[in-house]
């Protein structure tokens, strides 16, 4: 069962007690803690990419409105317990696949710090053209320059390096084209990780009412602005 601890919300005036329901440890049986309803609502969450406005029509067929379908699954995903329970569920999954926060960096910097030379070798050859010359048969053959593209046998790559191609395909002329995976995305990916890019969020003053009359000093420095 849930645990509950009483807590105090600020009312106009008045404080006011309140109850807290905290989340049941994630080792809970699964489904113990949620409704029906809600149990659905997160399994289809998890299920579809989580999409929670999908995930609430799927479940509540009558959902009226987008707009109320929409704001109906933001107050769901916002419930504490239905929150644990998805938790449980990506953790378990991750679990059976053995997929580790390790794992998952080592991937990314396969992709993020790949090399294409590593698959492909290019250099300038100097190549000779037997020129026929009725006039001039001893004439020796004429030197040109032509770019050399090699692509190494794929047997022979390391599974990391094979990891970051993406795409190896050749025209009906013969021409070969290979395509690395990105390299920005998994970058980003590593780098909010490791705390690098932090996103500005404005955030706002609460204030909180008090039973307690406000002084003059503390009215004139929360609502007086200077010049």
């Amino acid at each position: 069962m849930a645990r509950v601890r009483p807590r105090h919300l600020t009312r106009p005036g008045r404080l006011i007690a309140a109850m807290s329901v905290e989340p049941l440890a994630v080792s809970q049986p699964l489904g113990e803690a949620l409704s029906p309803k809600h149990e659905a609502f997160v399994q289809a969450y998890v299920s579809n990419g989580m999409n929670a406005t999908e995930a609430y029509k799927a479940v509540y067929p009558k959902y009226g409105s987008e707009k109320a379908a929409g704001a109906n699954a933001a107050r769901l995903i916002g419930n504490d317990r239905i929150q644990a329970r998805i938790a449980e569920i990506m953790r378990a999954g991750a679990e059976r696949a053995e997929i580790t926060i390790e794992k998952v960096l080592r991937e990314l910097a396969v992709l993020g710090f790949s090399d294409i030379g590593k698959v492909v070798r290019w250099r300038p050859e100097v190549v000779y053209e037997e020129i026929e010359d009725e006039d001039n048969p001893d004439k020796p053959p004429r030197q040109v320059l032509q770019s050399r593209v090699l692509v190494l046998d794929s047997a022979t790559l390391p599974p990391e390096v094979r990891l970051a191609v993406a795409e190896v395909s050749q025209s009906p002329n013969g021409a070969l084209r290979v395509k690395m995976h990105d390299k920005h995305g998994p970058l980003v990916s590593i780098g909010k990780h490791l705390g690098m890019f932090v996103d500005r969020v404005q955030i706002q003053e609460r204030k909180q009412i008090s039973a307690e009359p406000m002084s003059a000093e503390e009215w004139k420095r929360q609502f007086v602005r200077e010049g």
